[in-house]
This record gives C-alpha cells, sequence and structure tokens, in this order.
C-alpha cells in the first residue's frame, strides 16, 4: 500500500513540476534591471490595485528591451520590490511572469 501511495505521489508532482517548469520557459521577455521609482495611485486602494513600477534594465537576457521597462504589479501580490534593488524580471505580453531579486 505504501508503494502505491509513493508512485501516486510522484505521479502527481512530476505534472505538476512540469508545469512550473513549462511556463517558465514561454516568457519571451527576460532581463536584469534595477527598481528605479515605483509609482503608487493616489486614493483608496482594494486586492486588484497596481503599482507602476519602473526598471533601468542592466543586461537583457532574452528579447528586445529598452532602457527603461515600465510594468504594473499587483500592490498586495505575490511580488514586493524596494527601490534600488536588482530583479530579474521575465515578461510575456507586457505582464509579468516572474521575479526573482539577485
Amino acid at each position: 500500500m505504501v508503494k502505491l501511495i509513493t508512485i501516486f505521489v510522484i505521479m502527481f508532482t512530476h505534472n505538476s513540476w512540469a508545469t512550473v517548469i513549462s511556463g517558465a520557459n514561454e516568457c519571451p521577455i527576460q532581463f536584469e534591471g534595477r527598481v528605479r521609482e515605483i509609482i503608487r495611485p493616489v486614493g483608496p486602494t482594494d486586492i486588484f490595485s497596481v503599482d507602476r513600477v519602473i526598471f533601468e534594465n542592466d543586461h537583457s537576457i532574452k528579447g528586445n528591451i529598452p532602457d527603461r521597462v515600465a510594468l504594473e504589479i499587483l500592490q498586495n501580490g505575490p511580488f514586493h520590490l524596494e527601490i534600488g534593488r536588482d530583479y530579474k524580471v521575465h515578461v510575456r505580453s507586457g505582464k509579468v511572469c516572474w521575479i526573482e531579486e539577485l
């Protein structure tokens, strides 16, 4: 019974891991940049409020990226950015796929 449960868990873990890896590779724009400015909207906020974050492109990894990139990022989302910090940014269709601190 233990072997059956182990095989079942491995099968489902493999599928979810493949989805994460595949999603990370499908972002056509990738760059390393420094946060220069975070523009917060004035007024009341809700769970869908976004900040406009201005990145200075330090190094283009994939795609044609201008010197400055402006992206909208959820205020209460999974990514918490700080001015002056360096990040590796993955973008698809003007939307953030993933951000990681360098």
